[in-house]
């Protein structure tokens, strides 16, 4: 059922699963049972909608609950749940259903790479119970028992992502790594294969990194990792966002506080600029603490703000700089000055955190439902001068969409490769991606026309580089017609016609170059 509607994102739904062993999914009527990136949790709920998105097989019945769902690594009982939150769309006659359940890019990349694959599990306590309404624009109604048989205990059969595979994987071997307080290479939430729970400062959230593989054996059972591949969808902007309560002299909320540079940011996410007049370009501001929260390191969101600045070439810190998991495990540091450094889990917590905390600095990709209850509150800055949505920043105000809103949000920045925290939402499915799949990811890239959260994959005119990544040779895929490969999360920009000129030249793509 649904509300007035006020944006709308379709990404994909999944008819079958051409994979040995899962079958069951055409005869349970389960086409897609997806774990993974909070960012796109909203997003695939409006494409799961066959109100807001005809297209959609789902249904037009929602359940959504916080953390109404938990995904089950079944490679052993001593491996603890990822608890997150949940939509479960479903059709009139309850002969099919669609779910999301939200942890975050890696953890999903886990789940989704495991052998045996990992599972989705809801509490019964929940059947009959009404909905939390999560999705901005859909009203929930209860959950029948007839779906929650239906969807209940099944294996997830694709992992949405903000990053590709090879970087997850990258990044889940960081985290699991020892600390390694020089590089931060390591980031001491080891040793694996299980490693230490990462705990939110602002709930009880949590997220555990566990070990997987991508290719060969699975390091914990010893199987064989079924083969897959990404399917980009669109590319999605990271927004740095302030609290704006504070509209006095020094204040965040000051008309001042347009824009904060690469360096500025990085100093700030790891805690060496900690008040508010340090990213405000005026002289003799009072010394008000500044607030900044991160996202978990498991998270796409977070490895796209890691590689994009702080970590990047030229910058080489961390949003983890003097962070001992041992004694900041939840990382929760205050400074003389008043401010302090958090981490909270999930994109929901980030948007919500910002927005009730006074001087306060946060990051989250971007979507009218993420930062629709926080419009008031917050607004967003540019980056470098460059703005994520329009050619020109006027105000930071987060726009709101009534549907069909085409020419709201042009992504200017995002085209031409100027904002540097942008990346692309992808998909990581089985190899013989069922033909449900593209024809809904084409259909997500149309109407983003109209309702514009995403830049659609086929528009796009730059890419970043690739590399080579978790033993996967880095290949960017335009000029060859193969698959891409490799990570890319932080990689150069470039123009796609410079890598097809540069390959007509060459007879190479270009690669292994990082910004």
């Amino acid at each position: 059922m649904t509300k007035p509607i006020t944006r709308f994102l379709a990404v994909l739904s999944i008819a079958v699963i051409g994979l040995a062993g899962v079958n069951c999914f055409a005869a349970s009527g389960v086409l897609v049972n997806a774990v993974g990136s909070t960012g796109a949790f909203n997003a695939f709920a409006l494409a799961a909608d066959g109100v807001t998105n005809p297209g959609s097989e789902c249904g037009t019945n929602i359940w959504t609950k916080k953390s109404g769902g938990s995904g089950i690594d079944n490679r052993g009982t001593n491996i603890p749940a990822n608890t997150g939150n949940i939509w479960i769309v479903w059709n009139s006659n309850m002969t099919v259903v669609c779910s999301y359940l939200a942890v975050d890019s890696v953890i999903g990349q886990q789940l989704f790479m495991a052998v045996p694959r990992g599972s989705l599990s809801i509490s019964s306590s929940f059947v009959g119970s009404s909905g939390d309404d999560l999705v901005a624009t859909l009203t929930d109604v209860p959950l029948p028992q007839t779906i929650y048989n239906l969807i209940n205990n099944q294996v997830f059969n694709c992992a949405p992502t903000d990053i590709r595979p090879e970087d997850a994987l990258f990044e889940a071997n960081r985290v699991l790594a020892p600390l390694d307080t020089v590089h931060y290479n390591g980031l001491g939430y080891g040793p694996g294969p299980i490693g230490t729970t990462i705990l939110s400062s602002q709930s009880s959230k949590s997220v555990t990194p566990v070990a997987y593989a991508i290719s060969g054996t699975d390091p914990i059972t010893g199987g064989t990792v079924a083969s897959w591949k990404a399917i980009d969808v669109g590319a999605q902007a990271v927004m740095v966002f302030v609290n704006t309560t504070d509209t006095g002299s020094g204040g965040l909320g000051s008309a001042a506080v347009q824009n904060v540079s690469r360096w500025e940011l990085a100093e700030v996410l790891n805690g060496s600029l900690t008040r508010t007049r340090d990213i405000i370009p005026q002289a003799g501001l009072p010394a008000i603490g500044l607030h900044t929260f991160l996202r978990e390191p498991t998270s796409g969101t977070y490895t796209t703000m890691e590689f994009s600045v702080p970590r990047d070439v030229e910058i080489n810190s961390t949003q983890e700089l003097n962070v001992n998991p041992a004694v900041n495990n939840p990382l929760n540091i205050s400074y003389a000055s008043g401010g302090t450094r958090q981490r909270v889990v999930g994109t929901g917590e980030m948007v919500s955190t910002v927005g009730a905390t006074t001087d306060s600095i946060g990051y989250a990709f971007w979507s009218t439902t993420n930062f629709a209850k926080v419009t008031s509150s917050t607004k967003y800055v540019t980056v470098d001068g460059a703005d994520p949505l329009f050619p020109i920043y006027v105000g930071g105000t987060f726009p709101t969409c009534s549907a069909p809103c085409p020419g709201l949000i042009p992504f200017t920045n995002v085209l031409n490769g100027g904002y540097p925290l942008w990346n692309v939402l992808r998909v990581t499915v089985p190899t013989a991606a069922p033909a449900a799949v593209l024809t809904l990811i084409t259909q997500a890239q149309s109407q983003v026309a109209n309702i514009p959260d995403f830049v659609a994959f086929s528009s796009l005119q730059v890419f970043r580089a690739h590399y080579t990544q978790s033993g996967k040779v880095g290949a960017d895929g335009f000029a060859t017609g193969t698959h891409e490969s490799g990570g890319d999360v932080g990689g150069a920009v470039f123009t796609i016609q410079a890598d097809l000129d540069f390959f007509t030249d060459t007879g190479k793509e270009i690669v292994s170059l990082k910004q």
